[in-house]
This record gives C-alpha cells, structure tokens and sequence, in this order.
C-alpha cells in the first residue's frame, strides 16, 4: 500500500523547522474576495474601474488636462507631471483615499480571513493594494491564532507604522515603543517610476519580504499582474526568490482568472522548472487544501514523494466557526513548540 500522509498527521505537531510560505495579493485578489462589495456593498474598483469610482472630479480633470488615453494610471502619471492641475490632481487623491478608507469587512468569513488564519507566523502575506482588506482580516483574528507576518509593498490606507520601530499598527494609534504618532507610508507612485525605495516605509517592508523569500519553498501570487510599470518590484521580487535553496523542489502558484498562457507568460522567470500552477479561484489552492500545512504538504510531496490527504477548505458562513477549526489546528503547533523549548 503507497504511503498517503493522512489529516490526522497532518492535524499533529508540524515538521521541525519549516521554510516561508510567500503570498502576494494583487487588485484581482480583493476583487474576487469581495466580487459583491464590501460590507455595505461598496464595490471594489480595479485600477482602470476608478473613474466609474472617481466621478465627475475625474471627468472634468480629464477633460480639462486632455492627458493620452492610455488608461488610469498612465492618466494619472501624466497629469502628475503638469503642475499647472496639481491642485485638482489632490482633491482627486482626497477622493481615492477616502472611498478606500471607508471599506469595510463583512461580518462573515472571506478569502482574506482564511489566507492569514491558513498561514503561520514563518509566512509572509504581503499586499500592492491600497484597500485595508489585510490590515483588517490579520487585526480581527490575531487573537485567535499566531497569524502570519504582513507587509505592504505599496501604499496602503488602513496601515501605518513608526520612522524607527518595525511596528504594525493604523493611522490613529501611537507606536508601543516610542510612543510617536504612527505614519502611513506613500500612497501614490507615478507611474513611470515606481521606486519604491524612495519611501524608507515601504522599502523596508520590501526588504523583510525579499529576505524571506531568500528562504521560501512557496509562492502564491494572487490577482496581481505584474505590469510592465511594477518592473523594478518584480526585479526586487525575482531576486529574492532565485536565491532559495528550495528552488529546485519549489512551485509558484498563481490565482488568477486570466489566460494561462498568459499567466504562464508573464510570471515565466519565477517559474522553476516549468513547476508552476494556474488555478481559477482560491479553493483550488494549497492555502485553502492544507490550511497551516502548507509547508508539510509541499515537502513531503516534492522531497519524499508522498502524497497527502486534503484538510480543507473548511466552508463555513460563521467567522468564529471558521475561527475555532484554525485553533484546533493552532493546538498541536503550540504543543510542539512548548516541546521544542524544555
């Protein structure tokens, strides 16, 4: 009979020492978890969908700066770059940043509460969006279990943190250590120059993310398409991930709704060995299969061969529900590292 690890390993202590787990949420992942709105059913705009969002302000500008019609952000790029419309160019900032302010969670679980309740704190959930979808899952179920690491690799409005204190926290509260305001990182990049070293809170969290994933056996892109003006981000992101003493045995898994060829395509150099997997929504994914596993899944496939029984995804309209199905799992995490420690 084939070796098969089973839910009940699955659901003991985890393996010693496992490698970081990296995800990278794009628009396309905050558009799918929230495909009917937020929770007052605000809907949410990817880049070319915030004129809709936008309104009239934008309209007028246009009209008024007559930028090429390349898009939204190509728009927005160029209209930066003529002073004369600098004024306007801020009331629209004004509007971006109070329509992603207000955006909400619903009360019952989404994709964003499964991914940070599906990783441990070795895993690393990082975000290019400005809504605070993240920010918000990682704040209402850091309670329950020892959540992963998140970073911001761009500006976002429900996140701040301190000049000289690695802390996470909102715009309104005080870092723990220095007791200063906390500060939200940039939010708008032009777009012929997204260098995003430029902002030393942003680039820091770039460093945190480009280190682990020096580390990582695993990468899940999520909704984020890796345009020709992110080439700077995708270099720091390549970097990173070509150094992984893992590569050999690593998959790139990416959750999107577009062509695979094209997927296939754009994320070809990340891709090792031709081990990358496409796949149309997240419960098809390794998050929501083998939740807080992911690791012992993905090395006891790639290194010894042995296939595993799926745990999940654990369906459920209840957030404690789903809450106390990770907490289980958290038990025996605890338990192995009490023992890992005496």
């Amino acid at each position: 009979m084939n070796e098969v690890l089973t839910k009940e390993k699955l659901k003991g202590s985890p393996f010693a020492n496992p490698l970081p787990h990296i995800v990278i949420f794009g628009a396309g992942a905050s558009k799918a978890a929230f495909c009917g709105g937020d929770r007052n059913r605000k809907p949410i705009p990817l880049m070319n969908g915030l004129p809709d969002v936008l309104g009239k302000p934008w309209r007028d500008l246009v009209n008024d700066s007559n930028p090429p019609d390349e898009g939204f952000e190509a728009q927005f790029s160029w209209i930066r770059s003529q002073t004369a419309y600098s004024n306007d160019l801020l009331q629209v900032e004004k509007l971006i940043v109070e329509y992603f302010e207000a955006l909400e969670l619903p009360d019952h679980p989404t994709i964003y509460d499964y991914i940070v309740l599906g990783l441990r704190p070795k895993d690393v959930v990082t975000t290019f969006n400005w809504d605070p979808f993240l920010f918000l899952a990682h704040k209402r179920n850091k309670s329950v279990v020892d959540l992963p690491d998140i970073r911001f690799l761009h500006g976002c409005v429900g996140y701040a943190t301190c000049p000289d204190h690695d802390i996470l926290g909102c715009p309104s509260e005080m870092c723990s250590e220095c007791r200063k305001p906390l500060t939200r990182s940039k939010l708008f990049f032009p777009d012929n120059d997204k260098d995003y070293a430029k902002d030393e809170l942003v680039y820091r969290d770039w460093e945190v993310v480009t280190e682990k994933l020096k580390r990582a056996f695993h990468l899940t892109i999520f909704g984020y398409s890796g345009p020709e003006t992110d080439y700077k981000a995708r270099q720091l992101l390549l970097d990173g991930w070509d150094q992984t003493p893992m590569l050999d045995f690593s998959h790139v898994e990416i959750i999107d709704i577009r062509d695979e060829d094209e997927l296939r395509g754009c994320w070809e150099k990340f891709i090792p060995f031709s081990h990358g997997m496409v796949l149309p929504d997240f419960w098809c994914s390794i998050i929501a299969k083998w939740p807080r596993r992911t690791a012992e899944y993905k090395l006891s496939a790639s290194l010894h061969g042995i296939p595993a029984e799926v745990l999940g995804p654990f369906h459920t309209k209840s957030l404690h529900e789903l809450q106390d199905w990770h907490s289980d799992l958290a038990t025996a995490e605890k338990q192995s590292s009490d023992h890992d420690n005496t």
